[in-house]
């Protein structure tokens, strides 16, 4: 039975739906605080009916009732997908919860196994008026504009059950989804990119790996009336490099948003360029070495999440992603926390003999600054495989049409291995090659240095 025939429940999805997406304009920064204070009471009272929770709970000597608050939430333990799969799957939602209706999203395992993540239909539809709010900052109307999204159709995916198996057949019967064209991210192919030129969409959104694949047709001649208003990216991290190629390319500005599969939505970019987090939905905490730092500062993002059934997802370090958070203000309007820079997953970072981890906006920067010498935009993808502490090797693969023009691809490879020595030191080998392709779900980062034994010491951004 579609859910939304239930009035109980079609009343609740119309009152989100009129408040959600506003509310960050709406309320003061004080305001969102007194929100954010009465759902975090809501959500740990939720958590402790589940067996993961009331026994992390139990063991710290914590109640329901102590926790009044954001003031106290650093009572509450770190909760870390270790402690999710070994409690997964009964331990990880309440006993009155039915997983047999539920929806079920894995995460992408790219720091390990995958994990099942929990939700029923109004936590997802929650989760999806992030996703609108961010789309009417860029005016664009998710029920008339034309869009086109690049996104994971595998099974389990985020995006699968978020879109293709729980809202759009929800709102079918009521909303016209013939704006809306989509295609898997690992199939951007000249047949695909005819399709997307004859649909002329207004807004493009997907993952950094599919965008780039799109421009690289464009330039070759491919899709060449394809002319969105605006272009979102989302799923993975995007560098200033990917992010400079296909605003260059499409000529239209490039918006990122920031989400996961365990918490949805995190925060999006504002015209200003600045990342709002979705303060009403989640709470965001930035640690190192086991204290928050300052602001301007990179940290972990430890995350809670203020609403929803089925997984609780409060002070997770899962992520394993590093940003700086932003004390100012952004005059664009928007209350709530603000992040200046998304680093990229720790486990994404080569470790230095020293104690230095270069995250992965550390390598973006070194593309960067090669791009903006050269003038060329000629790097379709890279690899990067650490052998040993002191032992990287990069694999680059260059655009057959555009190897050849300008500088030569042997010039670039040579300024950023001096660039990598010069900022990383002489006492790690570094070896950069050029390869004829990649496989479509090659991974961007593989490390075979022992993480546990690597005493941190200092990030390099």
């Amino acid at each position: 039975m579609n859910p939304l025939l239930n009035p109980v429940f079609l009343g609740r999805v119309l009152k989100s739906y009129l408040v959600d997406p506003n509310r960050l304009r709406r309320r003061t920064n004080e305001d969102l605080e007194k929100f954010q204070n009465i759902s975090l009471k809501k959500m740990v009272k939720y958590a402790y009916q589940t067996p993961l929770y009331r026994d992390k709970y139990k063991k710290a000597g914590i109640n329901p009732r102590d926790i009044k608050g954001l003031n106290d939430i650093e009572k509450l333990p770190i909760i870390t997908k270790e402690d999710i799969r070994k409690y997964s799957p009964n331990g990880i939602v309440p006993p009155n919860f039915n997983k047999k209706t539920a929806i079920i999203s894995r995460t992408g395992g790219t720091t390990g196994e995958s994990l099942p993540i929990y939700f029923d239909i109004y936590t997802v539809i929650k989760g999806m008026l992030g996703i609108v709010r961010a789309l009417k900052e860029y005016d664009v109307d998710w029920k008339k504009t034309k869009m086109c999204l690049l996104i994971d159709l595998s099974e389990r995916s985020f995006e699968n059950e978020y879109f293709i198996n729980s809202i759009f057949p929800v709102i079918k019967p009521i909303v016209s989804q013939k704006n809306i064209q989509i295609f898997d991210l690992f199939d951007i192919s000249s047949d695909a990119i005819k399709k997307i030129e004859k649909f002329q969409p207004e807004f493009i959104g997907g993952y950094p790996y599919a965008l780039i694949q799109l421009a690289i047709l464009k330039n070759k001649g491919y899709g060449k009336n394809i002319s969105p208003r605006c272009i979102m990216s989302s799923g993975s991290y995007l560098d200033n490099y990917l992010r400079k190629l296909v605003e260059e390319t499409f000529e239209t500005k490039v918006y990122d948003f920031y989400a996961a599969t365990e918490s949805g939505p995190i925060a999006f970019e504002c015209k200003n360029g600045y990342y709002h987090v979705h303060s009403d939905l989640i709470y965001p905490e930035f640690i190192r070495n086991g204290e928050h730092v300052s602001s301007g500062e990179p940290g972990t993002l430890i995350l809670t999440k203020l609403y929803g059934k089925g997984t609780p997802i409060i002070r997770y370090d899962g992520m394993d992603d590093v940003v700086t958070t932003l004390g100012n203000d952004c005059n664009c309007g928007l209350a709530g926390t603000l992040i200046k820079k998304i680093h990229g997953r720790k486990n994404d970072s080569i470790l230095l003999p020293d104690g230095k981890m270069a995250l992965p906006s550390f390598i973006e920067t070194i593309m960067s600054e090669t791009v903006f010498e050269t003038k060329a935009n000629k790097i379709q993808r890279m690899q990067i495989i650490q052998h040993k502490i002191d032992n990287l090797e990069i694999k680059i693969l260059f655009d057959e049409y555009l190897r050849n023009v300008g500088t030569p691809p042997e010039r670039i490879i040579s300024m950023i291995k001096d660039k990598l020595v010069e900022k990383l030191g002489s006492n790690i080998e570094i070896f950069i090659n050029e390869v004829n392709k990649f496989e479509a779900k090659d991974p961007y980062f593989i490390c075979k240095v022992d993480r546990s034994k690597f005493i941190e010491k200092r990030y390099l951004v």
